[in-house]
């Protein structure tokens, strides 16, 4: 029995589209587009980038905290390696975690070359502690590393003659001849529709952390690309395991403004309204325990007091070493009129970074010929079931280049003609405040789960419109996300029990026998995949 029934296609009708040939399309512009495009053109591919935004607006963008790299001498791949098994509950896949520990070293001193500024003690990399690390790793540029890194691969990018980027562009769905993908169907925003045709299409949308209501990403975080993926027929596995970060700052208007796992891993404390530090009672590793359990000790602790937030509190640190290391967060919260020097942060946990996504292998390739896939719309194996903090550039950055090269060696092959995309009826009524709506929904498949709420919320979100007038850019964008929603919330509800980020009130312990992959695909029943335990010799070098 098919879990999540999808009809092939979003549209209501097709609109008149005019083909443009390429020999790698990418869609995303984050930093695992941005490097698999740089990727494919350094093979001599001609590169399309499909940016929905602008080319600056990217999760990847916005991340604040880091990179991890084992580049101390008391440190080593290998104890990065462990770290991060630990981090993922018996979920990562081994062979894809040493890929990304391994490369790792190098590809900073690599960014360094390229003139990204990471912060430096002498002639070394000055090194940050994160939750979860057994040795400092992270690499940083104050608390704005995600924009150093994006914008130095925004300008290879523009001064790379094979790469075309259009910026503000739609991908609505993938175009497959037979069971290989061939490209996509793009809006433009003039209205304008493109069938953008390619042998190898790189898909590296980002995450789905827009879904909810508080979150630390950009509003178009809808996972959109995970839509077309399994409209596609492309497998998606362990989308239960969203992860929250656990301190987002509430701005005056309402948005999500993450305070960065740094700040803890500088000293800083998190206590409650009423001045009580909670955190040691909780965890033995207290502030610095992974994200996921330092989420549920804020939930707690918010649940005991009847708050709905908590106090991350800094004042006892140095104000040289806040305004040094986190001077975008003291600018932004002091427009807010609250001085991190002076008093401590309001923050609650917030939808931060979906650890599921389209399967791939580790060159990014998804069970569809023609299509891989990198970044947060990925599922590489790399966290399994929790994210180690400061590994998401990592994987962009790690599995993007790969992806990129693989895609560029199907340049030359022929394109077939696309299948005709079907056309559907109109069904279901999407709200009017359909993004407040889906909010409500997806409370459910927050931190704390219960099957109650989660069939719930899945009965609720099988009432929405499963197709959209072309000429309805928002509504496309609704119906995708909902689509989005759905899987998350079925993969929730088939994993009875609680592992890393996935946490069921009903079944609150982990289960070994639940040790294993959740598998979707469109018009196929779900699939659970065994994880394979990783060598004993990737646990140390």
């Amino acid at each position: 029995m098919q879990l999540v029934p999808a009809p092939r296609s979003v549209l209501q009708s097709l609109p008149l589209a005019r083909d443009r040939y390429v020999d790698v399309l990418v869609i995303g512009a984050g930093a695992a587009g941005l490097t698999a495009a740089l990727a494919a053109a350094a093979r001599g591919a001609r590169v399309f980038v499909l940016a929905r935004g602008s080319l600056p607006e990217s999760n990847s963008a916005w991340a604040q905290g880091g990179i991890a790299a084992a580049l101390d001498p008391s440190d080593s791949p290998g104890i990065h390696v462990a770290d991060t098994l630990t981090a993922g509950a018996g979920l990562c896949d081994a062979a894809a975690v040493a890929a990304l520990a391994y490369e790792a070293p190098a590809l900073m001193r690599e960014l360094a070359a390229l003139g990204v500024p990471f912060e430096r003690d002498a002639d070394q990399f000055a090194l940050g502690l994160e939750g979860g690390h057994s040795r400092r790793r992270i690499v940083h540029v104050g608390d704005a590393t995600g924009w150093a890194v994006t914008r130095a691969l925004i300008e290879r990018v523009r001064a790379m003659p094979l790469i075309t980027v259009y910026e503000q562009a739609q991908a609505v769905e993938l175009l497959t001849a037979g069971e290989r993908v061939v490209g996509a169907l793009v809006r433009l925003a003039s209205g304008a529709w493109l069938r953008l045709l390619a042998p190898a299409t790189v898909l590296a949308s980002g995450g789905a952390g827009a879904l909810y209501g508080l979150t630390s990403n950009q509003p178009t975080a809808l996972g959109e690309g995970i839509a077309m993926a399994y409209r596609a027929g492309a497998e998606v596995a362990d989308l239960e395991f969203v992860q929250f970060h656990p301190t987002v700052y509430r701005t005056r208007d309402g948005q999500g403004f993450l305070i960065t796992e740094a700040a803890r891993g500088e000293g800083g404390l998190l206590y409650t309204p009423s001045g009580r530090r909670f955190m040691p009672a909780y965890d033995p590793r207290a502030e610095l325990a992974p994200r996921d359990v330092v989420t549920r000790g804020i939930v707690a602790a918010m649940q005991a007091e009847g708050c709905d937030h908590v106090l991350l509190d800094l004042t006892h640190l140095s104000p040289e070493l806040i305004e040094h290391h986190f001077p975008t967060i003291c600018a932004r919260l002091r427009a807010d009129g609250v001085d991190p020097v002076r008093a401590p942060i309001p923050v609650a946990p917030a939808a931060h970074y979906l650890m599921g996504g389209v399967r791939t292998d580790l060159s990014g390739a998804t069970s569809l010929p023609g299509l891989f896939a990198a970044g947060e719309v990925a599922c590489t194996g790399v966290h399994g079931a929790n994210r180690l903090a400061s590994n998401s550039l990592l994987e962009c950055l790690v599995f993007g280049r790969r992806a990129g090269e693989a895609a560029a060696a199907y340049r030359g092959r022929a394109v077939p003609p696309p299948d005709p995309l079907p056309v559907m009826p109109a069904t279901g009524l999407l709200p009017a405040d359909w993004r407040g709506a889906l909010a409500a929904i997806m409370r459910a498949a927050g931190p704390l789960r219960h099957g109650d709420g989660l069939r719930a919320a899945l009965a609720a979100l099988a009432a929405w419109p499963a197709s959209a007038d072309p000429a309805d850019a928002e509504a496309l964008t609704a119906v995708n996300a909902a689509l989005t929603a759905r899987l998350i919330v079925a993969s929730a509800l088939l994993r009875t029990e609680s592992r890393g980020g996935h946490f069921r009130q009903d079944y609150p312990q982990s289960d070994e026998a639940w040790r294993k992959h959740t598998i979707l695909c469109r018009d196929m029943p779900p699939v659970f995949a065994p994880t394979i335990a990783p060598e004993p010799a990737l646990a140390a070098d």
